[in-house]
């Protein structure tokens, strides 16, 4: 007879169970479940119970949490699907996808609440972007409308949908459907009262971002002027950054036509000539002429635009949003030569006046423009020197606003100080007094240091730094007559003499007066998350101030090698996407920055000291310093054909792999394994500094036997550079000799090199020619090698000792050695080897 009391427990447990199911506590379910069993396996309750979480557990956690969601509006399943989605997307089966989105989807109507959870499926599940893409096909319209009413998050969902041809059974389908999804999102831009323009912005952006050539002809000139009517410095920054991203590439694709379009919008508001018109125009011009500045600067300099912006502006209140307007547009026009001089002779006087008695804004504008005017005269005329110096005095004014203006720490008056001081700094006598204020420098980087998610602002403080930092370029005698030959082929005179401000020891010392303000830190931290661009001039900056051998150790110990290795491999991966059709020369130009600094701070540094852990070891840094030395020149022996900094390079790459290969075997084998070739070519260098730095990494790599081997393996190859390095001891540069002689007397430690060198003709005479040098360190180099040659065993000492004789006047060169020094090294080697010769 059944346990009564049981029974009724049992059943009490499975209700319990089916009650918790239906709440999605699985867990707490199944454990009631299990005690109802355990009181009553064969009740009929316990059973259907059983069973019905049996068939609980096979749906897949994701499809609960929806249809809790869905069915009973549990705001806690919603936020639970969301991050389960943000967790375990990879794993999820495209069916439950499916059937999932069709849960949230096809409901009769839909939310806000739904904007996360169905964006979340759509951007991390095939199966979801399936079924929408299935959907679009067949209605596209209605599916848009409601997708557009739950928020930014699925309008872009959306896109990615359309986007992704993964999710289409056929191509053809998913562009027509790109197609309307284009013209619906111009629509929604053309509705008046539209409160979603940055949504509708985004996905237009996107589009033309992914098939500009696709979607490039449904453009006509009432779709575009709805686009540039965006461009209007009205609009939020947001929405601005996506018309002008869209119209870029609408115009990247459409070309002519789309420039034709552009030309006549801008024109077309200009000759209505209404303040709502020219403000339109003039910010869509401004917004566009980074894009387009040839198109832009033409319109620009239209017979009569220029002339008459300020009497335009005049007519306006100073409240008017026409100034500003004006003011972006100069100062976006300032990147063209021509447009600036056509500012400098029409609005100087306006400008001047605006920056006395204009708006707090207006002023601060009008001050960034005629920086730019006045900063860039020493660019535009370098040879007008009457010019250059007017412009540098008007400057001192300009740039004390511009301090002033940092002073602030508003973000728009930091980003338009940094920008002006960005012209500012490039008339020599601003650099001057700007790289002497230690106040200044610390407050700019203290300025910086809260700017990093800023890149505009980020942008220009690194352009100040690195204007007060560069060295005036090298140039050889050759690159001179060059130069001059160009200025007189273009009928104008040669350019005055450089201006003495700009001089090394000038620079030089800015660069330690920034650096004292602690750029170095700031540069690293900054580097992790600024763009290429901003990364450029980091890279350029260090290469400044690495320049000066006093910098390099305060540089290494403030993380400058792990910032410059770090920029290099980031640098190198984005190189190797690079095809010969889309080639890269600013990428380029960063890379061999990135290399050339760390060459001169390895060159001064401990390495030992620097490379202390498997993230930052030895072997990071030879494939960027083998960069510089690799393929500098078709012909890889004519170093004279370089430029002067190619040349450079190379020297103080050779230098710094000179001082690594001081370090240890592993680190000399992977440089004689990566860059012998190389290495060999550059020892006939016809450049004496990059031959001797040649000789002297040679000289190091001996102390490995990979590096004798090279030299004294019996081969033909090592024959001949066993002759190249006997000769090098012959030849003028007392350096190149004086290495040559290092790396001949470690090789002949080893027996199969002595018989190399007995081998080859002249090669005793020329160690004895070693000894008869002027200095000890010549002639110590030379008697080792001989005293090595003699002692070496068996038959080889003697065939030494025989050639040694047959020397003219050996024993003499060897006997006036030794009265002339006072070495014992020198002396104890000596008589050796004289014993030898006698005996």
């Amino acid at each position: 007879m059944p346990d009564q009391p049981n029974e009724a427990r049992a059943e009490g447990l499975a209700v319990t169970a089916l009650k918790l199911i239906d709440e999605g506590q699985s867990e707490a379910a199944s454990r009631a479940l299990r005690e109802a069993v355990s009181l009553s396996p064969q009740n009929v309750l316990v059973k259907d119970a059983f069973t019905r979480i049996q068939q609980d557990e096979s749906v897949h956690v994701l499809l609960k949490l929806c249809r809790f969601y869905i069915e009973k509006g549990d705001e806690a399943a919603r936020k639970e699907a969301v991050e389960y989605l943000a967790r375990s997307a990879a794993t999820l089966p495209n069916d439950v996808g499916d059937e999932c989105m069709k849960l949230v989807f096809e409901r009769d109507s839909l939310s806000a609440a739904d904007d996360e959870p169905l964006a979340a499926l759509l951007t991390q599940n095939l199966g979801a972007r399936a079924y929408l893409a299935s959907r679009l096909g067949d209605a596209t319209t209605e599916v848009f409308g409601r997708i557009w009413v739950l928020g930014d998050e699925s309008l872009n969902a959306l896109i990615t949908v359309v986007l992704d041809s993964a999710a289409w059974l056929k191509q053809s389908v998913r562009e027509g459907v790109e197609k309307d999804v284009l013209l619906l999102l111009i629509a929604k831009l053309l509705e008046a009262g539209q409160d979603h323009e940055n949504r509708a912005m985004k996905g237009l952006a996107r589009l033309f971002a992914a098939d500009s050539l696709l979607l490039g002809g449904l453009i006509d000139a009432e779709s575009l002027e709805v686009i540039l009517a965006r461009l209007d410095m009205r609009a939020s920054p947001e929405v601005r950054s996506q018309a002008t991203m869209a119209t870029a590439k609408y115009l990247e694709a459409a070309q002519d036509q789309g420039t034709s379009l552009l030309s006549t919008f801008i024109t077309s508001r200009v000759e209505k000539g209404t303040r709502n018109d020219l403000i339109v125009a003039f910010s869509a011009a401004a917004a566009l002429f980074p894009i387009l500045p040839s198109v832009i600067a033409s319109l620009f300099l239209t017979p009569g635009f220029v002339e008459i912006l300020v009497p335009t502006v005049k007519k306006t209140s100073k409240t008017s949003k026409v100034r500003p307007a004006v003011l972006e547009l100069l100062s976006a026009a300032c990147i063209d030569k021509a447009c600036r001089d056509a500012i400098r002779k029409n609005c100087s006087d306006w400008l001047e006046n605006e920056v006395e008695n204009g708006t707090e804004r207006d002023s601060s504008n009008a001050v960034v423009v005629l920086a730019k005017v006045r900063g860039a005269s020493h660019v535009d005329k370098p040879g007008s020197e009457q010019r250059v110096q007017e412009a540098g005095k008007d400057m001192d004014g300009l740039v004390d606003r511009f301090k002033t203006m940092l002073d602030k720490n508003g973000d728009d008056d930091m980003q338009s100080a940094l920008e002006g001081l960005a012209y500012a700094t490039l008339q020599p006598k601003v650099k001057d007094r700007l790289g002497r204020d230690s106040n200044f420098l610390k407050h700019l980087v203290t300025t910086l240091e809260r700017a990093t998610d800023k890149s505009t602002a980020t942008f220009g403080g690194l352009t100040v730094i690195a204007n007060l930092t560069t060295y005036r370029p090298k140039l050889s005698e050759e690159e001179k007559r060059v130069s001059e030959l160009k200025a007189y082929a273009n009928a104008s005179k040669p350019n005055a003499e450089p201006d003495p401000l700009d001089d090394d020891d000038h620079v030089t010392a800015r660069c330690k007066v920034v650096l004292d303000a602690n750029i170095v830190p700031l540069m690293v931290q900054s580097s992790k998350s600024v763009s290429l661009t901003s990364l450029g001039l980091i890279l350029k900056i260090m290469l400044a101030l690495s320049k000066t051998a006093k910098h390099r150790g305060l540089i290494a110990q403030q993380g400058g090698v792990k910032l410059l290795l770090h920029s290099y491999a980031l640098l190198s991966t984005k190189a190797e996407k690079m095809t010969p059709d889309s080639p890269d020369p600013a990428l380029r130009t960063s890379l061999n920055w990135a290399a050339h600094a760390l060459a001169r701070i390895l060159i001064s540094v401990d390495p030992t000291l620097i490379f202390t852990s498997s993230t930052l070891s030895i072997p990071t840094a030879i494939r960027p310093l083998l960069s510089l030395i690799q393929s500098q020149s078709d012909t890889p022996t004519t170093i004279t054909n370089l430029a002067s900094w190619s040349r450079l390079s190379v020297f103080e790459a050779l230098l710094a792999l000179t001082n690594l290969a001081s370090t240890d075997d592993p680190t000399r084998d992977t440089i004689i394994r990566l860059a012998f070739p190389r290495i060999e070519e550059l020892l006939l260098a016809d450049n004496k500094l990059v031959q001797r730095a040649a000789v002297e990494l040679i000289c190091n790599l001996m102390a490995s036997p990979q590096g004798v081997a090279r030299f004294a393996d019996g081969s033909k190859p090592a024959a001949n550079r066993l002759h190249i390095l006997l000769a090098l001891t012959d030849v003028d540069d007392y350096a190149t000799r004086r290495a040559a002689g290092g790396a001949l007397a470690m090789l002949t430690e080893w027996d199969p090199a002595v018989d190399a060198v007995l081998r080859r003709e002249r090669g005793v005479s020329l160690l004895v020619g070693l000894c008869t040098e002027d200095k000890d360190e010549l002639r110590l180099r030379g008697v080792v090698c001989l005293k090595n040659l003699v002692d070496a065993p068996g038959d080889a000492g003697q065939r030494a000792v025989r050639l040694l004789r047959e020397v003219e006047g050996s024993e003499k060169k060897l006997m006036q050695m030794l009265k002339k020094t006072s070495s014992p090294m020198i002396l104890e080697a000596g008589v050796e080897v004289l014993k030898k010769i006698k005996d």
